[in-house]
């Protein structure tokens, strides 16, 4: 499950900017919802919120090493485990199809703008998500234990 969900997070992350790049100019932006939800392109050459701009060097090391963990923990973890491997195959295509960008054209194609954050792609949101719902199966795995172990 792992792979699958790593490797189809990475295709439909790759597929959508590479739609929003062939149609749209950077810095258009269209209302698919108005005032609400907006179809808007930029190129990204930093992290989240726009830091560490054109930083390139941190960018890959950091993708190195967070691919690295993700292996690893997929291997200890997610063993027999089915949430955590979904969990990791999130991740794990999300720091694909953005490093993909970063190797392919320098910087991340984000697109889905609601106003009030700042703008984000596919990849980012399984990031998000995937990293949010390990954090809680991890914690309930640790709090499972401490109980079967009369622990605190």
């Amino acid at each position: 499950m792992f792979y699958i969900v790593a490797t189809l997070i990475a295709v439909i992350d790759q597929i959508t900017k590479a739609i929003v790049r062939s149609v749209m100019p950077i810095g258009e932006s269209l209302p698919l919802i108005p005032g609400v939800l907006y179809l808007t392109h930029i190129a990204n050459s930093g992290a989240a919120f726009g830091i560490l701009q054109n930083n390139r060097v941190i960018f890959f090391i950091a993708a190195a090493v967070v691919i690295s963990l993700i292996f690893y923990f997929q291997r200890s973890l997610g063993r027999n485990n089915r949430a955590i491997n979904f969990c990791l195959g999130l991740v794990m295509g999300g720091a694909i199809g953005n490093l993909i960008d970063r190797v392919t054209i320098g910087a991340v194609t984000d697109f889905i703008d609601f106003r009030f954050w700042p703008v984000f792609n596919v990849a980012d949101s399984a990031i998000v998500i995937g990293a949010v719902f390990l954090g809680i199966i991890v914690l309930g795995l640790a709090k499972e234990e401490r109980v079967e172990t009369g622990q605190p």
